[in-house]
């Protein structure tokens, strides 16, 4: 019979509260003694995810649950609710079930290690998703934010096209110590850089929040009355921008660029009426899928296919979003 773990060793982790969905955070540490993995007989994955309120996660728990039931896997998901004490929890009581592989998509990457300790312990292969890591994990599944910090900026150059007009440009960051949220602005302005029409005059937090995204929109309007461009690092702060740009009797439809990151449904909503230009889509349910075939390769011995291998990443792609391709890429979602 399994060793059942006990719950003492993980719960003593500190408690620091974390915001915001697929906004990253802590450092990503990779490393250690390899553990030999036990696929067991039936085969069964543990999702323990960060929030099934979300849709975002609904998604991602619908990418594993299709993935695992295309490999002859179930699935056992545990709802953390926005909370790290059942995120312990309820990876722990995953691990005691006698789960083959574990899936976590963090509300706290902190209190990551010990769990990711107790499923070694058990023989157990840990991939992350999205949002952060820490400790000795196996794999790490998100989006290529950096790129799609890079698709956001090349979609203003193209749109710029031929004319020889400067543009000034804020950017609406996440939250300090977000690294998804790092990387979508690194990406970005690294990018814009290469072209002496756009300069950059605002750069602020929108605690990524809808709040947040108004308030910052707002500072820079007020700033800079002559701005052209908004990029925000996540739609929700988009979605708050929109309403500043309102507020200051702008809009896209007399020319002012806004550029979300995401492809939530308020903004997609936003883009088909014409009242935000693009956003950089994330795809949470393919992200679920690669989580799962990662899990599966690691059981199996077989070679991840790591993105960068130093940190155990695999890089799912995004994409950008328009009026124009508005409709096949909610289509195509709705279809799955």
């Amino acid at each position: 019979m399994r060793r059942r773990l006990s719950l003492l060793a993980l719960v003593a982790v500190p408690l620091i509260a974390f915001t915001g969905c697929a906004s990253g955070s802590d450092e990503a540490t990779a490393g250690g003694a390899a553990t030999e993995f036990v696929k067991q007989d039936p085969l069964v994955i543990g999702y323990s995810v960060y929030d099934l309120q979300n849709p975002y996660w609904q998604a991602w728990s619908a990418g594993v649950k299709a993935a695992a039931e295309e490999n002859g896997a179930t699935v056992v998901v545990a709802d953390q609710k926005s909370s790290q004490q059942e995120q312990v929890s309820g990876s722990l009581d995953l691990i005691n079930q006698g789960i083959s592989a574990l899936i976590v998509t963090p509300v706290q990457p902190s209190a990551l290690p010990a769990t990711i300790d107790a499923a070694h312990d058990a023989q157990i292969p840990v991939v992350i998703g999205d949002i952060g890591t820490a400790g000795d994990y196996d794999a790490y599944v998100l989006s290529n934010n950096y790129n799609g910090g890079e698709q956001a900026a090349q979609y203003l150059i193209d749109l710029a096209g031929t004319s020889t007009e400067s543009k000034k440009v804020g950017v609406i960051e996440l939250h300090a110590g977000s690294v998804v949220g790092e990387e979508r602005v690194a990406g970005f302005k690294d990018a814009l850089a290469e072209d002496t029409r756009f300069e950059v005059v605002a750069s602020l937090s929108g605690e990524d929040t809808v709040d947040g995204g108004y308030a910052a929109a707002q500072d820079m309007l007020s700033a800079n009355p002559d701005l052209d461009i908004i990029y925000a690092a996540n739609d929700a702060s988009a979605v708050g921008a929109q309403r500043a740009l309102e507020t200051a009797g702008k809009s896209v439809a007399d020319g002012f660029t806004l550029i979300g990151f995401d492809g939530n449904d308020d903004a997609l909503a936003l883009i088909e009426d014409g009242l935000m230009s693009a956003t950089i889509a994330q795809d949470p349910y393919g992200q679920g899928e690669a989580a799962v075939k990662t899990a599966l390769a690691l059981l199996d011995g077989k070679d991840p296919e790591f993105s960068d291998a130093d940190t155990k990443t695999v890089f799912f792609p995004v994409t950008v979003v328009t009026k124009e391709t508005v409709a096949d890429f909610t289509a195509g979602r709705e279809n799955r």
